[in-house]
């Protein structure tokens, strides 16, 4: 189950409720909405946003956090029908399975989900993902050869050459919690940006100084095109680099007072930089592959070279990698 912020309302506005949200771009297709007797619980990108849309569609909503399950009808759908296809994600109008080793069942999937979904234009199966710059290889299954697409998260629209940069939509939660995580006038540092999804979140929900950093060309211009194209609802300011964020010490004097550092296969790597880029106290929300939790402190411990005093705080598990291996996150508070 997911974490997520939400809008409980009467059971009776229920469906008059999720029409003028899905119509404002609020509601979070990806989890299921729950009830109890009199109320139901809609998970939603921006909560005070949907409280005062409701309210003046006068329908009385009160702002709520829950856990919910994810939405997953479509994907059970398409197993019964194109069974050994378990799952895939919609970017924008495009949707990319990951690659099983036979095509035709993967051709025959691809039908069905632009069918289950008429506005997507193409749908990819994904090979693996490597490189320098975190990026798929794609293949071709059905429709339009494009991989540039608008994708909304949050309330934010994001610019995204699925080919070129790397994206995640499930991580649209993890974006909103981290953002909540941070206070107005802090210093951020964001050393893998990518498409800007943390930096952006960040910035639209407090008014922060974020320095927003990725290797990859591609992305960080992507990057910058969705900060000018989202600056009106922006509280936050960010400025984008393209660099190796290993030597940023070398670059930038600024120090932070967060550090996000989504690198999940090579983050332990950079450590020893995020150390010389904080603040005398300051927190790295640190996200690593795992098979599980239990290894996760010895191997910060072990891997990291910081002339510092720190504590690891808290773990939760963000998200599943593949079958035997998950995505965690790990704070880790600097002092002295």
């Amino acid at each position: 189950m997911d974490s997520a912020q939400c809008i409980s309302i009467n059971k009776t506005d229920g469906q008059k409720a999720i029409n003028i949200l899905k119509e404002e771009n609020l509601l979070l297709s990806n989890l299921k909405p729950k009830t109890s007797d009199r109320y139901i619980f809609l998970p939603v990108n921006n909560s005070e946003r949907a409280k005062i849309i409701l309210d003046q569609k006068s329908i009385f909503a009160q702002i709520c956090n829950e856990s919910f399950d994810e939405y997953k009808y479509k994907i059970k759908r398409l197993n019964k029908e194109v069974p050994g296809i378990s799952s895939y994600m919609i970017i924008g109008d495009i949707a990319i399975i990951n690659y099983n080793n036979n095509m035709d069942l993967l051709k025959k999937a691809a039908v069905k989900i632009s069918y289950m979904n008429p506005k997507i234009k193409s749908v990819y199966a994904k090979i693996n993902t490597g490189g320098e710059y975190r990026t798929p290889r794609l293949v071709l299954l059905y429709g339009e050869e494009k991989t540039y697409t608008l994708y909304r998260e949050n309330g934010i629209r994001f610019y995204v050459d699925v080919l070129k940069a790397y994206i995640n939509p499930r991580l649209s939660n993890e974006h909103y919690r981290i953002a909540n995580l941070i206070n107005d006038n802090e210093d951020i540092l964001d050393m893998f940006t990518g498409i800007g999804g943390f930096a952006l979140n960040i910035a639209k929900l407090k008014k922060s100084n974020i320095v927003a950093v990725d290797l990859n060309p591609y992305a960080i211009s992507l990057a910058s095109l969705n900060y000018s194209i989202n600056k009106k609802i922006l509280r936050g300011i960010v400025n984008f680099l393209r660099a190796d964020s290993l030597h940023l010490n070398y670059i930038i004097k600024a120090r932070f007072d967060k550090i996000i550092m989504n690198n999940p296969t090579k983050s332990l790597e950079f450590l020893e930089a995020a150390c010389k880029l904080a603040k005398n106290e300051a927190t790295i929300y640190l996200y690593l592959l795992d098979y599980n939790d239990s290894n996760l402190i010895s191997r910060i411990k072990n891997d990291f070279r910081c002339e510092r005093n720190f504590e690891v705080g808290s773990y939760r598990k963000v998200l599943e990698y593949n079958p035997k291996m998950s995505i965690f996150e790990v704070d880790i508070n600097l002092k002295g």
